[in-house]
C-alpha cells in the first residue's frame, strides 16, 4: 500500500529444525485458495523430511483468518440479509481497501519479510494459487531464491475462470479412460461415461433439492443441485484428492452408477458436506478470495464465455464458479493490471509437480511452467489430484532429495512404481446414503441434531431400559413358574431381551462406523460403510433382524391382548419394548438400514 497508509500485520511461524547444524536457507511456505489460512499447516510440518535439515518459516498473506485487518465473514448469514452486497458492506465499515488485496502486494509482503528477518536467500514452496506468488517472487528477486517447489502450478499469467469447464471435461474424462483401462472397472461400469452425462442431462432438466443443516442456524438450508452444481461440489471436488481409497475420486464411478440407477440419496449427505461446511469453515477468508479473483482472475478472462464446449452438450453452461460471478458482479471492483502476461522465465531451479486428474490447474500448465525455468525437474503422477503431495510419501521424498540438492538429478524411480487409479466397487460397500443422517440426527454439539429424533431417541431408550430392569428381575422366577402354561409367552420374553440387545447394539454401530470412517471420508457418507468393517457387517444384519422381532413381537402381544393369555403385567411390559421400538422402525427406514445387505 501507501507509506502513510493503512497498516497490515502477518504473522508467521518459524519451525526450527532438529538438526544441530541447520542449513541457513530456510524453506518458506503459504497456502493456495486464495483464502486459506496458512497457519493451519504448521501441524502438517512437525514431522515432515523437510524439516530436518533447514528451518520452515509459514507465512500468512494479507486478508487471511490470523492477519490484521482479516477479510473472514460469514457467507450464509450475509446471503440472507437484504440490502447487503455479501461481505463487501462490512468490510468498507472497517474502513478496509479492498483495492489492496492483490496478488502483486502479496508477494511485495513475501518479499519484504526475507529482508526483515534478514535471510541472503530462501527456497519457496507454494502450492495453486501461492505458485504464481513463488513465480513472481522468483522473478522479482532471484538472487535471494535458492531453489522452489511448485505444486499444481497456476502461472501467474493465467486464470482458471478462463478455463474451467476445459479443465473440469479432461478431468472427468481422465476417469472414463482409467476405468476403462481397468478390467475390472470397466466390466462392472461399462457404460460409465453416458450414465455420466445422462445424469447430468438428467439433474438440468429436474433439480434436486436437499435441506443443509449448519452450525447456528436453527432452520435447515434448501440446496437446489442442477447437473452443473453435481460437477462442480461432487465430480470435481473430488479430483482435488486421489483415485484411489480412502480418497473420494476412486468412489466416482459406483457414485455415478448408483445415482443413473435412480438413487439420489446421496446427493443430500454430499451437498451437507460440501455445502454446510464449507461455508462455516473459520479457517477461510471469502473477502480475501472475492478481492483477488474479483480484481485480477475474473477480468482476466476477458470476454471469453464461461464454457465453449459445443461438442459436449451435456456441459454446455458449466460454470464451476457461477455464483463467484454474480458476487464480483455485486462488488463492482475496478479491475487491476494482471500479474503477468507469459510464463515466468526463472533460471532459479525448481520441482515441479503435478497430479493426472487435477481439475482446476491442469498438468499442461505445470509441464509448461517447466519448460520455462530451464533448471527445473517435472513429475507427473497417475490417480493424483489437486492436492498431489497429500498422502503421497513419493512426492514427499523428492521435495526432501531436490532441497538436499537443488541441481543434482532427482532419482524418479518411486514414481514409476507408485500405482495408478484403483476405483471402488460395488461389492465393496454396503450401499446405505441414509445412513449419513446418523451423524446429525442425533447430535450434541453444531449443528444441532433433529429434535422430534432425539425425543424419540430418548423416551425409546429410556423405555427400553425401563423393560430390561423388569425381565431381568421378575422374568427368570416367573419362567420358572409358568413354563409348562405359556410357551408363548417364553418365545415374547425372548423375543423381548433380542430386541432390547438390538436396540442398544444399533446406535452404538452407527456411532463406531462414523468414528471409523464417515468423520474423515465424505464419500463413504455420500454411499455407504465398507464390508470389511466387522461394525457394518453387524449392522447390516441386526438391523433386518430387529425388524422381523419387532414384527414378531408386535403380532404375539397384539394376539395376546385379544386372547387375554399371559399375565395383564407381562402384556404391558412387551407393549412397552415394541412401542419403544418404534425408534428402530423409523431410523432403519431414514438410515437405510434394512436394506444393507440388499
Amino acid at each position: 500500500g501507501l507509506p502513510d497508509g493503512a497498516r497490515v500485520r502477518l504473522p508467521y511461524i518459524i519451525l526450527h529444525s532438529p538438526h544441530p547444524n541447520p542449513a541457513p536457507d530456510p524453506l518458506v511456505y503459504t497456502l493456495g485458495g486464495p483464502g486459506y489460512s496458512s497457519l493451519v499447516a504448521v501441524w502438517g510440518f512437525v514431522d515432515s523430511p523437510l524439516l530436518a535439515a533447514r528451518d520452515v518459516i509459514i507465512f500468512e498473506q494479507r486478508g487471511n483468518r490470523y492477519a490484521e485487518p482479516a477479510l473472514v465473514c460469514d457467507v450464509a448469514a450475509q446471503e440472507s440479509a437484504p440490502g447487503q452486497t455479501l461481505c463487501l458492506d462490512a468490510f468498507q465499515a472497517q474502513g478496509i481497501d479492498i483495492a489492496q488485496y492483490t496478488v502483486q502486494n502479496i508477494v511485495r509482503d513475501l518479499l519484504a519479510l526475507r529482508r526483515a528477518l534478514g535471510y541472503a536467500q530462501w527456497n519457496l514452496y507454494g502450492g495453486s494459487f501461492s505458485t504464481s506468488l513463488m513465480l513472481l517472487a522468483m522473478e522479482a528477486e532471484p538472487e535471494g531464491v535458492r531453489s522452489a517447489i511448485l505444486e499444481s502450478v497456476n502461472p501467474p499469467h493465467e486464470s482458471i475462470f478462463a478455463h474451467e469447464a476445459d479443465s473440469a471435461l479432461r478431468a472427468i474424462r481422465q476417469m472414463f479412460a482409467d476405468c476403462q483401462a481397468d478390467s475390472r472397472c470397466a466390466a462392472a461400469y461399462p457404460d460409465l461415461e453416458a450414465q455420466f452425462f445422462a445424469l447430468i442431462r438428467q439433474l438440468n432438466a429436474a433439480p434436486v433439492t436437499v435441506e443443509v443443516r449448519r452450525a447456528a442456524a436453527d432452520t435447515p438450508m434448501p440446496v437446489e443441485i442442477d447437473g452443473d452444481l453435481f460437477i462442480d461440489w461432487v465430480v470435481l471436488h473430488h479430483f482435488y484428492q486421489h483415485a484411489f481409497p480412502p480418497y473420494g475420486a476412486a468412489y466416482l464411478p459406483l457414485l455415478i452408477s448408483e445415482m443413473s440407477r435412480g438413487n439420489l440419496a446421496p446427493l443430500e449427505s454430499l451437498a451437507q458436506s460440501y455445502w454446510g461446511d464449507m461455508l462455516g469453515n473459520p479457517n477461510w477468508a471469502w473477502g480475501l478470495y472475492f478481492a483477488i479473483n474479483c480484481q485480477q482472475d475474473l477480468p482476466a478472462t476477458g470476454s471469453r464465455p464461461a464454457v465453449d464446449l459445443a461438442a459436449d452438450a451435456a456441459l454446455d453452461g458449466f460454470a464451476k464458479n457461477a455464483a463467484l460471478r454474480d458476487v464480483c458482479a455485486a462488488w463492482d471492483l475496478p479491475a487491476q493490471p494482471p500479474a503477468a502476461t507469459a510464463f515466468v522465465q526463472s533460471d532459479v531451479p525448481a520441482l515441479v509437480l503435478a497430479g493426472a486428474y487435477d481439475p482446476v490447474t491442469p498438468p499442461d500448465w505445470s509441464r509448461a511452467t517447466a519448460e520455462h525455468l530451464p533448471h527445473s525437474a517435472y513429475v507427473e503422477f497417475a490417480g493424483y489430484g489437486h492436492d498431489v503431495t497429500l498422502d503421497n510419501p513419493c512426492a514427499t521424498a523428492l521435495q526432501a532429495a531436490f532441497l538436499a540438492d537443488p541441481h543434482a538429478p532427482l532419482d524418479t524411480s518411486c514414481v514409476r512404481a507408485a500405482s495408478g487409479p484403483d476405483f471402488v466397487l460395488h461389492e465393496a460397500l454396503y450401499i446405505a446414503p441414509g445412513l449419513a443422517n446418523s451423524g446429525y440426527d442425533i447430535s450434541l454439539g453444531d449443528p444441532k441434531g433433529v429434535a422430534w429424533i432425539e425425543t424419540l431417541a430418548v423416551i425409546s431408550l429410556v423405555g427400553m431400559a425401563i423393560s430390561l430392569l423388569i425381565l431381568l428381575g421378575v422374568g427368570v422366577a416367573w419362567l420358572v413358574r409358568r413354563w409348562g402354561l405359556e410357551k408363548t409367552a417364553v418365545a415374547a420374553y425372548v423375543l423381548c431381551l433380542l430386541l432390547i440387545a438390538a436396540a442398544f447394539a444399533i446406535p452404538l454401530l452407527t456411532t463406531r462406523i462414523n468414528q471409523a470412517y464417515f468423520e474423515r471420508d465424505v464419500m463413504l457418507y455420500a454411499l455407504g460403510p465398507p464390508r470389511d468393517f466387522a461394525p457394518a457387517t453387524l449392522l447390516a444384519w441386526i438391523a433386518p433382524l430387529a425388524g422381523l422381532l419387532i414384527l414378531a413381537l408386535a403380532a404375539l402381544t397384539l394376539w395376546a391382548w385379544l386372547a387375554r393369555r399371559w399375565r395383564r403385567s407381562f402384556r404391558l411390559v412387551t407393549t412397552l419394548v415394541v412401542s419403544a421400538s418404534l425408534l428402530i422402525v423409523v431410523l432403519g427406514v431414514r438410515w437405510g438400514l434394512f436394506t444393507m445387505l440388499l
